[in-house]
């Protein structure tokens, strides 16, 4: 019984190691308009978005996997061949498809709550 325990133990811990973590992936968006593939992230990778400005203007946008150190680093990126320099922070995560869209800050999921809850009390009336 403690082999079969071992066994069954020791092949979740294999399978979740060697996992491949799918993600969505973006080489380049504006604002929040990014062209998605889905991808997956190799052994020590993990999902990220990246975001960034370039010239206090124009909001940049990318997906995909990259090695776990590079997580929460400010990198400065050449945006073209013109020299548009941008910084960027790639905010990184370990779930499937994690990097797939920014959450809802939790006053605004509180105040969607209050108004689906008042619109449906006042329908029951």
């Amino acid at each position: 019984e403690l082999y079969r325990d071992f066994s069954v133990f020791s092949t979740t811990v294999c399978f979740q190691f060697f996992l491949l973590i799918p993600c969505f992936r973006c080489d380049l968006g504006f604002w929040d308009a990014c062209y998605t593939t889905e991808t997956n992230c190799s052994l020590g990778e993990r999902c990220y978005t990246g975001r960034g400005k370039a010239a206090d203007v124009l909001d940049v946008k990318t997906l995909g996997c990259v090695k776990a150190e590079e997580c929460e680093v400010v990198t400065t990126v050449e945006l073209f061949t013109n020299n548009t320099v941008f910084v960027m922070t790639k905010h990184c995560c370990d779930t499937p498809f994690c990097n797939s869209a920014p959450t809802l800050p939790v006053n605004t999921l509180f105040y969607l709550t209050m108004a689906v809850l008042t619109g449906a009390s006042m329908g029951l009336k």
